[in-house]
C-alpha cells in the first residue's frame, strides 16, 4: 500500500512493527496468517501448512500484515487507532474513505466516466 512518508510519525516502522508482533503476524480481520519480516515464502509454506487452512498460492501479496488507521489519520498513533490487518482487508477498509477524497478533490475513475 503506498504511502506518503511525510503524512507518519517519524517512528511509524517501529509503530506499525510492534503491532504486527501483538497480532502474531495474523489479520486481525479475517485472521489470515502473514508472512513476518524477512520470513522466506519457504518458511511461510510451512508455517501456514501446519494451519490447514490456506494454500500458499504464490501471491505473497495476499499475505502481506499491513497497519490500518480506523480514524484514516496517519499520524493519530494511538494503539486504540491501529489495526494489524491483511493488505486485502485494509483496502476493503479504506475503499469508501478513498472513493468520498477522490470525489472531494473532484478525480474521476474510469468506471466514474463509464456510469458502472
Amino acid at each position: 500500500m503506498p504511502i506518503n512518508p511525510k503524512d507518519y510519525p517519524p517512528n511509524w516502522k517501529a509503530i506499525s512493527l510492534e503491532i504486527k508482533e501483538a497480532a502474531n503476524w495474523i489479520c486481525e480481520n479475517c485472521h489470515r496468517p502473514c508472512r513476518s519480516q524477512g520470513e522466506s515464502k519457504q518458511d511461510f509454506r510451512n508455517r501456514i501448512a501446519v494451519w490447514h487452512q490456506i494454500e500458499f498460492d504464490d501471491k505473497p501479496q495476499r499475505f502481506t500484515l499491513t497497519v490500518a488507521h480506523l480514524n484514516h489519520t496517519p499520524m493519530d498513533c494511538d494503539r486504540n487507532n491501529l489495526r494489524a490487518w491483511c493488505c486485502v482487508c485494509h483496502l476493503r477498509y479504506d475503499n469508501k474513505h478513498r472513493t468520498q477524497k477522490r470525489k472531494r478533490y473532484q478525480q474521476l475513475t474510469i468506471f466514474d466516466i463509464l456510469g458502472e
